[in-house]
């Protein structure tokens, strides 16, 4: 990649080209028109009680301490208590895995809160090298990307890095959804450079608390997969094309005016 100063190229994270991605219209609004809107929703609140829990129990561990596990679970009781107190109706009812989010929230302080503990006792050789680690680089001479990576680890017997995404999801994703997924070659690029790593020795895969399970990646050439689809993307960006792209998720979008959301301006 050439060596240019990050502050002369247009920043991008993944959410920010993943924004196009899904709808174009959307990106023109948000990032072109200025018109920031906060869509407060039960999903992202949930996950991010889930991600504070992980970050710390990941904080703890890499430390060589021992994770207080009493503490975490009363702090997440009462986060979630505040989640019900603000989406009464929506914390009540079943989601496409059968659970309300007070049962995710017994399977999480269940089993899902120590995944990580065993992660690592199942992989010896494995140590975290990254706990919401911030990245910046250029993608070309006129993007760069920045943004976070939930974890990361070195396997210490292969020399190989391990990327972590940390989701909330009650179902683990499709097969489809793990083909190359846009946002782990990103990540990849990012790790390459920050731990000086062959893209080959870099493998991604999201974990799920909520399901007990990790998914990997498929994807012969996961870098070269990915910027393809990105050279696409920004080419529709520069060429001003800013169709929207209709479809049931636009029931859902912050920027639907029909459409009853606990949303703000930001």
């Amino acid at each position: 990649m050439p060596d240019i100063d990050l502050k002369s190229l247009d920043r991008y994270s993944y959410s920010k080209i993943s924004t196009y991605k899904q709808c174009k219209f959307k990106f023109k609004l948000k990032y072109l028109d200025k018109n920031f809107i906060y869509n407060a929703t039960i999903a992202t609140d949930f996950g991010t009680l889930v991600h504070e829990t992980e970050e710390a129990i990941a904080k703890a561990l890499q430390a060589g301490c021992a994770v207080n596990y009493v503490a975490l679970k009363n702090a997440f009781i009462l986060g979630s208590r505040k989640i019900a107190h603000k989406y009464p109706s929506e914390y009540s009812k079943q989601d496409k895995s059968g659970r309300t989010y007070l049962e995710k929230t017994y399977t999480y302080l269940d089993s899902g809160i120590y995944r990580l503990e065993r992660f690592l006792q199942e992989h010896p050789s494995y140590k975290i090298i990254g706990i919401e680690q911030k990245f910046e680089y250029n993608y070309d001479d006129v993007h760069s990307f920045n943004g976070s990576i939930d974890r990361a680890f070195f396997d210490e017997a292969t020399g190989n890095i391990i990327i972590q995404d940390i989701k909330s999801w009650p179902v683990p994703a499709q097969a489809s959804e793990l083909k190359a997924p846009l946002q782990f070659a990103v990540y990849t690029m990012a790790a390459s450079l920050l731990w000086n790593t062959p893209y080959e020795k870099i493998f991604c895969e999201y974990d799920l608390p909520l399901c007990d399970e990790s998914q990997q990646a498929i994807a012969e050439d996961l870098v070269k997969e990915g910027t393809t689809v990105l050279d696409k993307l920004f080419k529709g960006i520069h060429n001003s094309d800013f169709k929207p792209t209709v479809s049931a998720l636009c029931h859902w979008c912050e920027y639907n005016p029909l459409t009853n959301h606990n949303t703000r301006q930001v």
